[in-house]
């Protein structure tokens, strides 16, 4: 009877600890999605992505990768507003409320538009060293 006992906890002690082990901490993200150009459907690299709480001053920011990419893991609220922003685009406010999940993760893919400007004042984020020397 001890041994079986003592099997049963060993191995319910194995298993709980594989599936601690498993988990590596990081939690899945909670919003995710990519910012694209509304003109040349090209992906935009660093705009400022926004989480904010409605009626609050409370938000959490990411920046998109060079793919356009962003991922938000922690957020301090379960609804949220988004705000998209980068010099040389519109800014641009996500419409709906989202609702934050425990793991579960949304997906929201946006498309900025240029400034009206933009055309005669290109972004030089993409070629800083010609910034740099004068050329752009």
């Amino acid at each position: 009877m001890k041994v079986s006992f003592y099997l049963t906890l060993f191995l319910f002690s194995c298993l709980v600890s594989c599936g601690l082990y498993a988990s590596d901490g990081n939690p899945e993200p909670l919003i995710k999605g990519q910012v694209l150009d509304a003109v040349t459907k090209k992906p935009v690299s660093g705009v400022v992505v926004s989480a904010m709480i409605p009626g609050d001053q409370t938000y959490k920011e990411a920046v998109t990768d060079v793919d356009g990419y962003y991922f938000f893991k922690q957020l301090p609220s379960c609804h949220v507003n988004l705000r998209f922003e980068k010099k040389g685009y519109q800014k641009y406010k996500y419409q709906e409320l989202i609702e934050i999940q425990e793991k579960k993760t949304v997906k929201v893919n946006v498309e900025v538009s240029p400034d009206n400007d933009s055309e005669l004042q290109p972004d030089d984020s993409e070629y800083p060293l010609l910034r740099i020397l004068g050329m752009k």
